[in-house]
């Protein structure tokens, strides 16, 4: 018999998924799936096993056609988790793929030491586990860019972060990422396409370091965010540019939760 479902409160942490059982009996045991949950805010990072993934790029134009179509497998989003009426609902704030037909939305419930989730809108079920270091400093906040209006998010958990950065444009609705990019006139606009950005990292002696990323060329680089006023109005984070090089983002804060002081890198 299961135990009772967690409160918004009891999710704040990192979550790894074990198992995905799609509604046609389907099961996924090698997607990495990472879930870092702040206060409110998310990010969600899911790569297939195998995915050609090349380290040591410096942008998507290093990429060939075949690679940009391989990172089109990918899912990820990030946004606000909210808690009604007895189900959890997933806010997308940012989306990697193109808005689905249905919400993001379903029934937490703990069964022993695995936390389920069974689709509300859709038929699935998937297993969740808490990857460790629970607790320590947790706050987010959402962003937007003042010159494109991009949005953004910066995520904190403990010694883990999440940031997400979307595209300039939006994608037509209920279509496949994939066949966007397979269909992409050239190259230049295939890259347009996947240019969005979620990543996950960890936090080690003060340095903010991405560990995966739906961009390649992101791994292995230090976010090192700011906040760029006294008044907590701004954040700046280390992006990159079209050749590779870093180069500083600036963010205007829309939204923030818990606190701000433990989303800036110390001495950046």
């Amino acid at each position: 018999m299961g135990l009772a479902g967690p409160a918004l409160t009891d999710l704040a942490g990192v979550w790894r998924r074990s198992l995905l059982v799609d509604g046609e009996g389907g099961r996924d045991t090698t997607t990495a799936v990472t879930w870092v949950q702040g206060p409110a805010r998310y990010a969600d990072l899911r790569q297939p096993a195998g995915l050609s993934h090349p380290r040591g790029t410096g942008s998507l134009n290093d990429l060939s056609f075949e690679q940009l179509l391989a990172l089109a497998e990918q899912e990820a989003f990030a946004g606000r988790l909210s808690h009604a009426d007895g189900a959890f609902h997933w806010g997308r704030t940012i989306d990697y793929r193109p808005p689905a037909a249905v919400p993001d939305a379903g029934r937490l419930e703990w069964r022993g030491p695995v936390l389920v989730e069974e689709g509300l809108y859709a038929p699935y079920v998937e297993h969740w586990h808490p990857a460790g270091d629970i607790g320590g400093p947790c706050a987010a906040v959402e962003l937007v860019d003042p010159r494109s209006g991009q949005a953004g998010l910066l995520v904190r958990a403990g010694s883990w972060f999440g940031y997400a950065r979307g595209r300039s444009e939006p994608l037509p609705a209920h279509a496949a990422l994939t066949e966007l990019v397979a269909g992409a006139a050239d190259a230049g606009r295939a890259r347009e396409l996947l240019d969005v950005e979620v990543s996950l990292g960890r936090i080690t002696d003060d340095r903010w370091v991405i560990d995966r990323s739906t961009l390649p060329h992101r791994e292995g680089r230090r976010l090192a965010p700011t906040l760029t006023d006294s008044g907590g109005a701004g954040l700046s984070v280390s992006d990159t540019g079209p050749t590779g090089t870093a180069y500083p983002r600036r963010w205007e804060i829309s939204t923030a939760e818990g606190p701000l002081h433990v989303l800036a890198a110390p001495g950046n």
